[in-house]
């Protein structure tokens, strides 16, 4: 009766749809690089870490890099204002390489933001610069300050904070307009949804591999049974037929 009910509950399983077995978190993000005072400037913009627009040093323009971007993005003020934004960027990094005291060789700033949705509505977001790797300043979003990851960038947030240097404005876009932004783009992601249809087909695969196994077992289990029951069975008709002999002799 168990392995009855078992055979039972797989093909149930089999019968009614998957479910999704894992939350998925969909991302956008902004970043700009410079790297030794001017040397090497770079801008992209990732969806769900996918390459969806980037800067051309050679147009010293933001250009789009998919054909979805360029249909939900069409109009062309859209173009000037990321232009312009990524310009206003570099300008700034070039900036605070300057103040921060560099060492010798190579060194990298980068300003990244961005903001993440999961699949259960919960969003987040964040604005951060690296130097050589290493957080160096951070937007707290509870407070709406600026944060010195890095001693050396004390200088910039002390001046910042009291003068409330475009806190809140970072604060809302990434709270607010980079989410209106994610959710308008997630439909041309390409980030597999778990519970896809490759997903489920493994499952699935899975899922008749333990029936084929399970009755397996149970046909085993009914051979061994029939072999111990016939064994049992002659064993008694003999002893009978002993038995019987015997008064018989007498």
């Amino acid at each position: 009766m168990e392995d009855r009910s078992a055979v039972i509950k797989v093909l149930l399983f089999l019968t009614f749809p998957l479910r999704p077995s894992s939350a998925v978190t969909h991302t956008l993000e902004y970043s700009y690089t410079m790297v030794t005072l001017g040397s090497n400037f770079t801008s992209v913009g990732l969806l769900d870490g996918e390459e969806f627009m980037y800067y051309d040093s050679n147009t010293a323009n933001m250009t789009p890099n998919t054909e979805w971007i360029k249909k939900v993005e069409s109009d062309s003020s859209y173009w000037e204002k990321e232009t312009g934004s990524v310009k206003f960027q570099r300008d700034w990094l070039i900036d605070k390489l300057n103040q921060i005291k560099v060492t010798e060789g190579v060194n990298t700033l980068q300003r990244v933001y961005g903001c993440e949705i999961d699949d259960n509505g919960t969003t987040r977001g964040y604005d951060k610069s690296i130097y050589n790797g290493k957080d160096f300043i951070s937007l707290d979003l509870n407070t709406g300050t600026w944060t010195a990851v890095d001693e050396r960038a004390k200088n910039f947030t002390e001046d910042w904070n009291p003068a409330y240097n475009n806190a809140a404005f970072w604060k809302n876009f990434v709270n607010r307009t980079c989410v209106e932004r994610l959710k308008s783009y997630i439909p041309h992601s390409t980030k597999k949804e778990p519970g896809g249809s490759d997903e489920q087909s493994d499952e699935r695969k899975t899922a008749v591999t333990v029936v084929v196994v399970l009755l397996l077992v149970l046909v085993a289990a009914a051979v061994v049974g029939f072999v111990i029951y016939k064994t049992k069975l002659c064993a008694f008709l003999r002893s009978g037929y002993v038995a019987a002999r015997q008064s018989a002799e007498q």
